[in-house]
């Protein structure tokens, strides 16, 4: 090895390696030139995927003039002589729209259901409810172990669009609220589904039941996957509801556990016929959502729930009243007051209630408002008169009454959510004693229906439009409207229109990435000598730049010859091909001959479509476009000089081991001379002197 002589020229007084390296270098002079002609190749190939990035970015710009869909973009403009239009409604539009003016109002927004239950004095303990409810289709199934949370909970995870949560209202007082997840006057369908009022019990629903889809002819109950599979079965119950129900002042037994629509159908045909009536009264029908029962009357009496487990009925959420009653009962000689028992007569401690004494009456009203006045106790004064006094106090908004036991009762007239409160003080002037205790709540005011489910209402071009969503795309094609709020005073014009500045924008990109590209074609031909560019005088690049200028210059064919070349939308090219545009009037031609404009580019022989079609054909690998075969042409040329390179620089490197092997062998003979000159010069030294 080269590495394992010694060439360091002590014995002779030559640096063979100095030598070798000046050989060397003149050996490696052909591997020097096929070096440089590898750059040049490199500098072409990198001008090359330039040039083809270049086209690639020219071929997008133009995908976004290309067709019917490119031109399609518009815009909407609102307009109101009262109000900022956006604060009502925000509208978009996709590329199905149609030009036009519209004018709307929103007469009202679409709204979520909420319904609550009644309070309960916690949210965490157990509140001996069970039985199954339907909510929106989907079964839920309470225990007698499960607290309002649990509750909750149960209609959270069954995937039925509603929200369940618990809302504290005080401190002794929580309530359940089941919230829609989507607007709509359908609002939440919920269902007792088996013998027990759960939602009776739960203070969802009240005792009054009406038909839940009421059709042209009667009722209808909700959809099944098949009529001929007893319901409990199809609705998964774990203790279907069975018993007696009127249809019609028939009565007829069902039972869920074991009867099919069919079963049912038949059932109350039957029954109706041996009432003495013709035909049949029931039917099962079916659509593209599945099987229903159809009955033709709505006078539908419910036993233990069949009907609103079919969905044929529905217990309705209503306003309860609040009812306060006093602690302390009224008695006279011992027995219960009436209201014609006199005031000095009531039992107290003291004796009776004395003339003159007063009461004091005071409290709030069911919007908080607070009340008093003073009630005088007369020879003659009655129960009743204290009962008409407190109504008069409150402005006859309670209605006051005596209860057979001798106990006050206040009831708001107004339901839903009160802020009642009671209070009588007896003054007791005198030493009378009289003492009514504290006014309790004993039945709770508060709306089963927080909110209710509304449809949204837009009236467009006169025409009133009914939405279940405040998001209406269905009505003006292509535009998609979002109503924020209601202001049926608010007329607001809307127009929609071609988005002239974004075409127009897209047409401008067009050109300037074709500027870009052409640009640097003609730095290719900016004569250096110093610096010359990689590809001056490249026959591909002159045919590049013929191609590309008729694809982008040349007037297009098929179309209004007075409209078909790019100086009428003022778009010119100067002598090296660089185009400038006259953007004012590329909009104006844009919005007074869109379809000419549009024409100029995605005709077939359009601007934008013969330019992409060209770049396709140059960079595509699968058509063999010139640009791409001279890509590969310079990589492969490029290959082929490293591998002759590799090849001579490993025939180097023998020639290299070679001169090192001859000029190590020559350092050796000369030692070798050398000694034997020595030896010589020994022996004559020696032979003098013996002579």
């Amino acid at each position: 090895m080269a590495s394992e002589l010694s060439l360091t020229g002590i014995v002779s007084g030559v640096d063979w390696e100095a030598i070798i390296e000046k050989l060397m270098e003149i050996e490696h002079r052909p591997v020097d030139l096929l070096e440089q002609r590898k750059e040049e190749y490199e500098n072409k190939l990198s001008a090359w995927q330039q040039i083809n990035t270049k086209l690639l970015s020219l071929k997008s710009a133009s995908e976004m003039i290309l067709t019917e869909e490119d031109f399609n973009l518009f815009k909407v403009e609102l307009f109101s002589e009262n109000g900022n239009p956006e604060d009502i409604i925000l509208v978009n539009c996709d590329s199905n729209a149609v030009p036009g003016t519209y004018t709307l109002r929103v007469l009202s927004v679409a709204k979520a259901e909420s319904i609550q239950s009644k309070s309960f004095s916690q949210s965490t303990s157990s509140l001996g409810i069970s039985g199954e409810i339907l909510i929106n289709g989907k079964l839920i199934s309470i225990s007698e172990s499960d607290s309002l949370s649990d509750i909750a909970g149960k209609i959270n995870s069954a995937d039925a669009s509603v929200k369940a949560s618990i809302i504290k209202i005080d401190e002794e007082k929580y309530r359940l609220t089941i919230t829609s997840e989507n607007t709509g006057s359908s609002g939440i369908v919920i269902l007792n589904a088996s013998p027990e009022n759960v939602l009776q019990e739960l203070g969802i629903a009240g005792s009054t039941k009406t038909v839940l889809h009421q059709i042209s002819s009667g009722a209808k109950s909700n959809y099944f996957s098949d009529s001929s599979t007893a319901v409990g079965t199809l609705l998964s119950l774990s203790n279907p509801p069975s018993g007696t129900v009127v249809i019609a002042g028939v009565s007829v037994d069902i039972d869920l556990s074991l009867d099919s629509l069919d079963d049912i159908a038949n059932k109350i045909n039957n029954a109706w016929q041996a009432a003495g009536n013709t035909g049949n009264i029931a039917e099962v029908g079916q659509d593209e959502n599945g099987y229903f029962l159809k009955i033709n009357t709505t006078n539908i009496t419910d036993s233990n729930n069949v009907m609103e487990a079919l969905g044929i009925l529905k217990s309705e959420q209503e306003d309860t009243f609040e009812i306060q009653m006093n602690t302390n009962q009224l008695t006279s000689s011992g027995s219960p007051v009436t209201e014609s028992t006199l005031i000095t007569e009531i039992d107290t401690d003291t004796g009776n209630p004395k003339p003159s004494e007063t009461i004091t009456i005071k409290g709030t009203d069911h919007n908080g408002n607070p009340v008093e006045s003073v009630f005088t106790i007369t020879d003659t004064s009655t129960v009743g008169d204290l009962l008409q006094a407190i109504e008069d106090t409150f402005n006859n908004t309670v209605t006051a009454t005596l209860t057979p036991d001798g106990y006050i009762q206040i009831k708001d007239n107004e339901a839903g959510s009160s802020f009642l409160s009671v209070s009588l003080i007896a003054n007791n002037e005198k030493g009378g004693g009289l003492d009514f205790g504290q006014f309790t709540e004993i039945s709770e005011g508060y709306s089963m229906e927080v909110n209710a489910g509304e449809d949204a209402k837009i009236e467009i071009n006169g025409n009133t439009v009914v939405s279940s969503s405040n998001t209406i795309s269905d009505v003006i094609p292509g535009v998609v409207i979002n109503l924020k709020k209601e202001a049926p005073d608010t007329l607001i014009t809307l127009e929609v229109k071609h988005d002239i500045d974004s075409i127009a924008e897209n047409i401008k990109n067009f050109f300037n990435t074709a500027n870009d590209l052409i640009s640097y074609i003609n730095s290719q031909y900016e004569f250096d000598e110093e610096n010359p560019p990689p590809l001056m005088g490249d026959f591909t690049l002159q045919m590049l730049k013929m191609d590309l200028t008729d694809a982008l210059r040349e007037p297009v064919s098929g179309i209004d010859s007075n409209k078909n070349y790019l100086a009428w939308i003022g778009i010119e090219a100067d002598d090296h091909g660089i185009f400038s545009i006259d953007e004012n009037k590329l909009k104006e031609r844009l919005s007074d001959s869109f379809e000419d404009v549009k024409n100029l580019f995605i005709s077939s022989d359009g601007i934008a479509k013969r330019t992409n079609e060209l770049i396709s054909n140059l960079t595509d690998t699968s058509e063999n476009g010139y640009v791409v075969t001279r890509i590969d042409t310079l990589n492969d040329t490029i290959l082929h000089i490293e591998e002759q390179i590799e090849d001579m620089e490993k025939a180097l490197e023998v020639r290299r081991r070679i001169l090192e092997m001859q000029y190590y062998a020559l350092e050796q003979l000369i030692a070798q001379m050398n000694q034997m000159t020595s030896w010589i010069a020994q022996q004559f030294s020696i032979y003098q002197r013996r002579g």
